[in-house]
């Protein structure tokens, strides 16, 4: 006589959802570095170095939706590129992560 398998207890299947919304979170953070502004290689390109905070603070957190605040707006170096790179903060789950920005020249 074959028994039926259990299914999972109430813990079992509250572990396994944390589990795989752990998971979802860390995919979503994963993709926020291959969108625009997610990593140097990728800068985002912007004419005034006065809208980096504005749109920083636009971008919602990739694994929360929750909304950032600005830790440091600062001038960096990378790869002989000269970039702006905001950092960031979660307020709702604390993630912190930077977005970068390239500043273009406009010619009139």
């Amino acid at each position: 006589m074959k028994r039926k398998p259990k299914g999972l207890s109430e813990r079992g299947e509250r572990r396994a959802l944390e589990r795989q919304n752990a998971k979802l979170a860390q995919d979503q953070a994963r993709l926020f570095a291959l969108t625009e502004g997610g990593s140097a290689q990728r800068p985002i390109s912007v004419e005034s170095a006065s809208v980096v905070e504005t749109h920083a603070l636009s971008v919602p957190c990739p694994r929360c939706g929750g909304a950032h605040e600005l830790i440091e707006h600062a001038a960096i170096t990378q790869d002989g590129q000269r970039l702006r790179e905001a950092r960031l903060r979660c307020r709702q789950c604390g993630t912190r992560r930077s977005l970068f920005f390239r500043l273009i020249e406009r010619f009139n």
